[in-house]
């Protein structure tokens, strides 16, 4: 079967959100130091780092709950942390387009269908629009509107299912190996890891289910390597 279908993520993939990662860093660090814990920013930043290559999704909080082992400080900690960070994020819950990404998504339209599988706020559908996108993408499954959420394989199966097309017709383009390479590879689908962000660029596939076929690290090579992947089938 040909590749007709290309699949983005969208944190870290086609949103930059460094931005507000570090902001959320910052703002659990400084509640951290109001409420008594003197935890200095780079010792914290190299342990959130650390915990990134082990457990990925819960790596900030962990750092930070190293620091505080009393519960009730822990829990007093972290609401002014996560108040002021979502406080901050609020106006755009997404983060930011990421740079020469709208070029990547012109380019591949012309020879493929997109599609978008994520977890993100319902939000994310209107900034797709403002940035000039949104029509590019013909199926949105984004995961707080249809009721399925990334890594459960459902949401990869009602987004084919939307297009139409079988896994072995689509690729599925993520940051994260655990949310993104790792489902995708179990229904079927091809998979690019684009490897960047403060977060999840650092950890390193524990299981082969997690490993993409091809990885890439700069926003321009990631059409070519979405030709790569259809050369490869068709000589396959």
């Amino acid at each position: 079967m040909a590749i007709k279908w290309v699949f983005f993520d969208i944190g870290d993939v086609l949103f930059d959100e460094d931005v507000p990662h570090l902001y959320y860093f910052h703002s659990l660090l400084l509640a951290m130091r109001r409420n008594g814990v003197k935890v200095q920013w780079d010792e914290y930043h190299m342990r959130i780092q650390a915990c990134v290559r082990v457990k990925p999704g819960t790596a900030v909080t962990d750092a930070a709950r190293h620091y505080v082992p009393d519960a009730a400080l822990w829990d007093k900690i972290f609401q002014e942390g996560r108040a002021e960070y979502e406080l901050m994020r609020k106006p755009r819950p997404y983060g930011l387009l990421l740079d020469d990404i709208t070029a990547v998504v012109q380019e591949l339209r012309q020879d493929f269908r997109l599609g978008i599988v994520a977890n993100q706020h319902p939000p994310i559908l209107q900034a797709l629009d403002d940035y000039g996108i949104g029509p590019l993408f013909d199926v949105k499954a984004i995961d707080e509107v249809v009721g399925l959420s990334k890594p459960d394989p459902a949401i990869f199966h009602w987004a084919l299912e939307q297009a139409g097309c079988a896994p072995e017709e689509a690729i599925m383009i993520g940051d994260r190996p655990d949310n993104d390479i790792a489902p995708a590879n179990t229904v079927g689908m091809a998979t690019i890891r684009f490897r960047r962000g403060l977060l999840y660029s650092l950890y390193d596939p524990r299981h082969d289910s997690e490993r993409a076929d091809i990885v890439v690290r700069e926003t321009p090579r990631l059409v070519p390597a979405v030709r790569r992947l259809v050369n490869a089938q068709a000589a396959g």
